[in-house]
């Protein structure tokens, strides 16, 4: 049987008509057999993947931009700080929370080196990594490495503000799931809850300067 918060949950969902397919479908899980670590599964055929995502992409009352938006935990940089300040906070708090620093990507910089155009927006994607927690994610699902490293990005919007932006992968709402394979470990949770956390501390030092 289901937990009680997951049976309401999908009662409410079922008497709201709010998702693009039939709960009941849900409810039949499928591939919940033993897995082994490490292993690719095969792929989704693209007829099933193509008429899902059209399915949903009907169903959807967001734009794009929204759907982007839903995706992404965003800051702004207080007032005052430049560029530079802001990522030089990240890379000092990004050290005392013990994740490996790679890269930046200067996107920007690139951009203007190929078009000459001095003006064009600031942009990097900064990336933070902890080896092991992301090897015990990938036993769990190898897919999961499209997602690898963790990335900030820091960017100058159409005003010269800046922002730091990630994309929130809040683990919390792993305690509402049902599916069998669902089901991770208490430690994978509770380090996919650490990382999460100390990606959104590197950004509010970012975002205040703070070291």
């Amino acid at each position: 049987s289901y937990p009680e918060a997951v049976t309401s949950a999908v009662d409410q969902l079922r008497q709201s008509n709010a998702l693009p397919f039939p709960v009941p479908m849900m409810m039949d899980p499928m591939g919940s057999s033993e897995w082994v670590p490490n292993t690719v599964i095969e792929p989704f055929p693209e007829e099933a993947r193509s008429a899902m995502m059209q399915s949903m992409a009907a169903s959807n009352p967001w734009s794009l931009r929204q759907v982007f938006n839903f995706m992404t935990l965003k800051m702004k940089a207080e007032e005052g700080l430049t560029f530079e300040d802001v990522v030089e906070a990240m890379d000092s708090r990004a050290i005392e929370e013990n994740l490996k620093r790679l890269g930046p990507d200067q996107i920007g910089k690139e951009v203007a080196a190929k078009t000459g155009d001095e003006n064009t927006p600031k942009l990097e994607i900064h990336h933070y990594c902890d080896a092991l927690v992301a090897r015990s994610i990938l036993d769990y699902s190898p897919e999961f490495s499209i997602f690898l490293p963790c990335r900030i990005s820091v960017l100058e919007d159409a005003n010269g503000d800046v922002w730091l932006m990630t994309l929130d992968w809040d683990v919390s709402w792993l305690n509402f799931v049902w599916h069998p394979d669902s089901q991770i470990d208490a430690e994978l949770k509770a380090d996919g809850k650490r990382i999460r956390d100390a990606m959104v501390s590197i950004m509010e030092a970012g975002a205040t300067g703070a070291w």
